[in-house]
C-alpha cells in the first residue's frame, strides 16, 4: 500500500484506453523477463490467464470520488501453475507510465517521465476459466500477497475482451 502524500497523487479518471496502455506495458516488461529466462518462456508463455490493475488505482478505476488517488500503477500478472515448474517470483518489474494526464510523482525516482508501473506475477491454480481462477485466489488465497491484495479492488486489463470487469472487489 502506498503511503504517498495526497499531494503525489493523481485524481484524473483512468479510462479504458489507460487500462489497455497498462496491459502494453505489462506485456512487454513480462517480454522482457522472459527473454532473460527463456526456459520459463517454454513453460509458461502461453500461461497467461489475465492481466489485473490492483490496489488503489483499481480502487480509482471504479470510485474516484472514494479513492485516495493514484500514486502508480500495481499491476498483477496471473499465470496459471505447472506443478512440476515454478515460475519465479521476485521484485517487481518496473515501467514508466510516460508523459499523461497523470502527471509523474514528487516522490519517484526522476528516471520516470510519468507514473511509476509495477508488474508483479503470480501462478496460480487454474482448472476453469482464468477470471474464475484470478477471484479465487483473491477470495481463498492464503498467501501474504493474496491477502494485502484482497483489501483493495483488481480489475481486468487483460485479456481484451474482459478490460474493466472487476475480478475482485472487497
Amino acid at each position: 500500500m502506498s503511503h504517498a502524500p495526497r499531494s503525489a497523487c493523481s485524481f484524473e479518471t483512468i479510462e479504458r484506453a489507460d487500462l489497455h496502455r497498462l496491459a502494453e506495458l505489462a506485456l512487454a516488461r513480462i517480454d522482457v523477463a522472459f527473454d532473460k529466462h527463456p526456459q520459463k518462456r517454454a513453460l509458461y508463455e502461453e500461461r497467461l490467464l489475465g492481466l489485473c490493475l490492483c490496489q488503489g488505482a483499481a480502487d480509482h478505476f471504479l470510485d474516484p470520488s472514494q479513492s485516495r488517488g493514484v500514486h502508480d500503477f500495481d499491476v498483477w500478472a496471473f499465470f496459471a501453475r505447472r506443478p512440476e515448474a515454478r515460475l519465479w517470483n521476485r521484485k517487481p518489474f518496473t515501467a514508466d507510465f510516460g508523459p499523461s494526464k497523470f502527471g509523474r510523482s514528487p516522490v519517484d525516482p526522476s528516471r520516470y517521465e510519468g507514473r511509476r508501473v509495477d508488474v508483479l506475477w503470480r501462478c496460480i491454480p487454474a482448472e476453469d476459466d482464468g477470471g474464475e481462477a484470478m477471484h479465487r485466489y483473491f477470495a481463498d488465497g492464503r498467501t501474504a500477497s493474496a491477502r494485502a491484495l484482497r483489501l483493495k479492488a483488481a480489475v481486468s486489463i487483460w485479456p481484451p475482451k474482459a478490460t474493466g470487469e472487476i475480478v475482485w472487489r472487497p
